[in-house]
């Protein structure tokens, strides 16, 4: 992860689950600590949209990204008004073929936590609250293993539902499951993004796969501090600060 990108949070749900081998839930009152933390190191949690026009004009120091993959329902109940509470905006990565409904996409671990996904109404409720809405494809599929005509379906047609629903222009992308190639990153750019989310893997290195901090229920006090303050170095400490 270059130390020249500004820190960019990777959340998906926040919520309590019993059972999670793919790591999806945060715990209410562990994220709420998260951007306290945050807030006590006088780190503000903002959109990618604003902090790439921040970095743009050399004043996101002191910035951090906010995203949450999946677009959950508890967004809205529970990480919402905890980000309300601290001053703190974020960006949400909807599904938009899928909006409404629940994540039946494939997990990597079963059993896949079962939840419900905010609705048309409900992402329209938030951004006028002031959380900018990114695009996560239309289905959630591995976008390297489309055919081109499905990979610009997924891509450009998750951008053009939701920019009509929103009445204003999507401007973020993130890949599903972290994957991505280069046709994928092609399809995101000619689709008309101004950038897109990665996790781990890059291919260009530049705005189109940004690199994220992964956080999940795993990520107490200590690790969460570590992920922040050395952030390039964090899969290594993953194991080592317990």
């Amino acid at each position: 992860m270059s130390p020249r990108w500004p820190r960019i949070l990777n959340y998906h749900s926040v919520s309590s689950l019993e059972v999670d081998p793919n790591r999806t839930g945060t715990s209410p009152n562990l994220f709420k600590s998260h951007m306290l933390a945050l807030k006590r190191r006088n780190v503000c949690g903002v959109s990618v949209r604003e902090l790439l026009r921040a970095r743009s004009t050399g004043s996101h120091r002191g910035l951090v990204g906010l995203t949450f993959d999946d677009g959950y329902r508890d967004f809205i109940h529970t990480a919402l008004p905890i980000l309300e509470q601290v001053g703190f905006s974020a960006t949400v990565f909807a599904v938009a073929g899928m909006l409404g409904k629940e994540n039946y996409w494939e997990h990597w671990f079963e059993p896949r936590p079962r939840l419900k996904l905010l609705t048309g109404d409900e992402l329209r409720e938030i951004s006028s609250r002031g959380i900018e809405i990114g695009s996560h494809s239309m289905t959630h599929p591995k976008l390297p293993d489309l055919d081109p005509q499905t990979l610009d379906d997924e891509v450009g047609r998750s951008r053009r539902i939701l920019s009509e629903l929103l009445g204003e222009a999507v401007e973020g992308f993130c890949y599903p499951y972290g994957m991505l190639d280069g046709t994928s990153v092609r399809a995101v750019r000619r689709a008309g993004y101004s950038y897109a989310c990665a996790v781990n893997s890059r291919v260009e290195g530049n705005v189109y796969d940004l690199p994220r901090i992964p956080l999940s229920d795993l990520d107490h006090r200590l690790r969460f501090a570590a992920k922040l303050s050395v952030h390039s170095h964090y899969r290594a400490l993953r194991n080592a600060v317990l």
